[in-house]
């Protein structure tokens, strides 16, 4: 098929699109559609879709989900069914559910369509969201048959109409002997990976290892399934374990690590019960290895580990550490950990550390996290392994982080009863559908999650994160690295409040978050740290917080800021931009003269006196021990441009003043360089400015002094990069 200039992708519809339907389309709520597509149009245009599919020439791929609606809670035997005919638009009852027989080849990359018809012969589009789908690896299978629960029409960009399902558990895959299958239906669907009556073990371990190295993961498990089955009548424990052994691999890859762990129980039991030595001991019992599996320590008070094969025991620390190993001390080898991180992998096998911080309500700010013991400047408040971070080398470094976080969330959500309450009882923005219930299928098999509350959990919780914090200071990137930004999640870092004076900063190795202090913490005071840096005038930076998470910032900062008149604040704006704009000027111009650094220190001190009160005022600075914003930009560039003419006194001069400018008054008494008092906001200027301090100092012959600000260096630059990788070559570096 040639497909026509004018076509026009219907599947991939733009956002703005999709918005615009969502905010002013036509109500047609309750209505059932006056006109359908015909059979034959569905099918045509289809195939023109897969096509453009193949050829690759495709759009950003895009998450854009409609008004919510709570997920259906009925099994699907206990809905009643319907047809197509009987479905209204917009409008869905919880008890029903309606059977498809899938007609064509689904088209996978937003989302999954494809044409399907009822028992009755109708057709319509059905497109299903969010699902843990692959193009080498559909659900939705030509000739398969599905139910769809609590269905009803959708309405189109286009004004056409489809059966669109959101939540995945509304979904429902029916076996191919299912005698919910109608019986005319029942020769369809013949597939690569069919079971064949009278295959042994044998045939089916070698379908799915077929299946698995071609990325087939579900049908691999559905060989290894029928491998087993065999050998319920068959028993052979080593080709058993085998094959326990394989569904556990496959389904860490699928992220169903509940199931990994029944599996890899079932073969480590298998193991023992086969062995004479290991026959009476507790490990021969399938829900004790299982409860190893899911203790969430290093414990093995049944020493299960030594006594497995390498195999199993590296597929039971996998799921271990993917379940979450807590530890009480923070102890990291953070180079080691550092090493593991790389353009393939931002996996680490490393334990979470939350012992020292606990989550209480807050006087504003719903729940907070809080100290549990004092903290000194640098010291690691808590370590934690993500819950959801998509990887490197699967396709993942894609525009649209967030909606694969998202798309990985589900998954992971979907498959794993154990970790799904300590998600959603974090913050949702006040989703009004209703709270977490418990699922009857307890920790194993697939459970009912609400995408809709799901994505809000997200969008109010996670992190941009780079594979490595000292990736963003590190300049230029070393070979191989790749600094692109992703949204990860990490639950309780969640629970870490925002504040324009954080007293903590967070950093990222791989999979790790690390929370380190920048200032001292009392035990009971609440970790704080910033969402984004705070912008110059209070109203831009408190829109921003307010769009982006619902609060406003109520820190010292913002109180000052915001009982300042907007006179005064303008000005100030008015005369940064003034300066920003002479050093773009300059920089352009190459080599910086004396006179114009002296013309900017001149513009500086203009813009300090709007920061200071009056001196017939009388009054206290209001500024005297918190940042000012607007005189950062140009204090930088005066500390780089002296130091660039060798003007030592200056160079000291105005990277004493950088430092007060984020909020750092330091003094220098007794021949000692000392913090008098810091605003937390630490970063990687502040150690660029110690770092020409200890330049200069030297070049006077200071050698106290700058030892001082180098040993500072080093505890910020951990501070802000999470270890001391590339710390040598940061700070002795030009």
């Amino acid at each position: 098929m040639i497909l026509p200039k004018t076509f026009r992708n219907t599947y991939e519809e733009a956002p703005e699109r999709l918005q615009a339907l969502l905010k002013n389309g036509k109500n047609e709520t309750g209505s059932k559609p006056s006109a359908r597509i015909s059979r034959a149009t569905l099918l045509r245009d289809h195939e023109a879709h897969l096509q453009r599919l193949a050829e690759g020439n495709l759009p950003v791929k895009n998450m854009i989900l409609p008004l919510p609606y709570p997920p259906a809670r009925i099994k699907f035997n206990d809905a009643r069914c319907i047809l197509l005919d009987d479905l209204k638009i917009n409008e869905r009852s919880r008890n029903t559910a309606i059977l498809f027989r899938i007609l064509t080849a689904p088209y996978i990359h937003s989302a999954s369509t494809t044409i399907v018809e009822d028992v009755s012969g109708n057709v319509a589009r059905l497109t299903v969201c969010n699902l843990e789908d692959s193009i080498v690896d559909p659900i939705l299978l030509e000739g398969g048959v599905v139910a769809v629960k609590q269905p009803c029409w959708s309405v189109l960009a286009d004004g056409g109409y489809q059966v669109r399902v959101d939540h995945p558990c509304d979904l429902v895959v029916l076996d191919e002997g299912s005698e919910d299958v109608p019986e005319e239906w029942m020769a369809e669907g013949v597939d690569e990976g069919q079971k064949e009556e009278g295959s042994d073990s044998g045939y089916w371990k070698k379908e799915g290892d077929r299946m698995f190295l071609t990325k087939k993961f579900r049908r691999a498990l559905d060989c290894y399934n029928h491998g087993l089955a065999y050998l319920a009548t068959h028993p052979t424990p080593a080709l058993s374990i085998d094959l326990h052994r394989k569904k556990c691999g496959v389904n860490i890859v699928l992220l169903r690590l509940d199931d990994a762990a029944h599996d890899l129980s079932l073969a480590i039991s298998l193991h023992a019960s086969s062995t004479p030595s290991l026959s009476t001991a507790p490990m021969a019992n399938p829900s004790t290895v299982k409860s190893w599996l899911h203790n969430h320590s290093t414990a093995d008070p049944d020493d299960i580990a030594p006594s497995i094969p390498k195999s199993l025991k590296d597929l039971a620390a996998r799921i271990k550490f993917d379940l979450g190993i807590y530890t009480e001390t923070p102890n990291y080898d953070l180079p080691l950990i550092s090493s593991y991180v790389g353009p393939l992998t931002l996996h680490v096998d490393a334990a979470t550390y939350i012992s020292s911080t606990s989550v209480q309500p807050t006087q504003s700010h719903g729940r907070g996290l809080f100290a549990s013991r004092a903290f000194e400047v640098g010291e690691l408040i808590c370590a934690e392994k993500a819950f959801v971070l998509p990887g490197l080398g699967d396709g993942t470094a894609a525009p649209r982080p967030g909606a694969l976080l998202f798309k990985e969330l589900v998954q992971k959500l979907r498959w794993n009863g154990s970790l799904r309450r300590e998600f959603f009882e974090l913050g949702d923005g006040g989703y009004a559908m209703g709270e977490y219930e418990e699922d009857e299928d307890g920790d194993e098999g697939e459970g009912v999650v609400d995408v809709f509350r799901t994505e809000l959990i997200r969008r109010y919780n996670c992190f941009s994160v780079p594979p490595t914090s000292a990736s963003l200071v590190t300049s230029p990137p070393p070979p191989n690295s790749n600094p692109e930004l992703r949204n990860g999640f990490w639950i309780h870092a969640s629970y870490v409040n925002h504040s324009c004076l954080p007293n903590s900063i967070r950093t990222f190795i791989g999979d790790m978050h690390f929370l380190r202090a920048t200032r001292a913490i009392a035990k009971g005071e609440e970790i704080t740290h910033q969402y984004i840096s705070p912008d110059i005038d209070i109203e831009e930076r408190q829109e921003k917080y307010r769009g982006g998470w619902g609060f406003e910032c109520d820190c010292k900062l913002c109180v000052v800021d915001g009982s300042i008149s907007e006179e005064a604040r303008k000005e100030r704006e008015r005369r940064f931009e003034g300066l920003r704009s002479m050093v773009g000027k300059l920089g352009e111009r190459g080599a910086t003269t004396i006179t114009a650094i002296k013309k900017i220190a001149r513009g500086l001190r203009e813009l300090e006196a709007l920061y200071s009160p009056p001196a017939t005022d009388g009054g206290a600075d209001p500024y005297a021990e918190l940042p000012r914003l607007a005189l950062v930009h140009p204090s930088l560039f005066l500390a780089e441009a002296w130091r660039g003419v060798k003007n030592t006194e200056r160079t000291i001069e105005y990277a004493t003043k950088l430092l007060r400018n984020f909020g750092i008054v330091t003094s220098v008494k007794g021949g000692r360089f000392k913090v008098e008092s810091c605003s937390g906001l630490i970063n990687v200027e502040g150690v660029r400015a110690l770092k020409y301090l200890t330049e200069a100092y030297t070049l006077k012959g200071e050698g106290q002094l700058a030892e001082d600000c180098i040993g500072l260096a080093r505890v910020w630059y951990v501070i802000i990069t999470g270890a001391e990788v590339g710390m040598q070559d940061f700070l002795s570096s030009r």
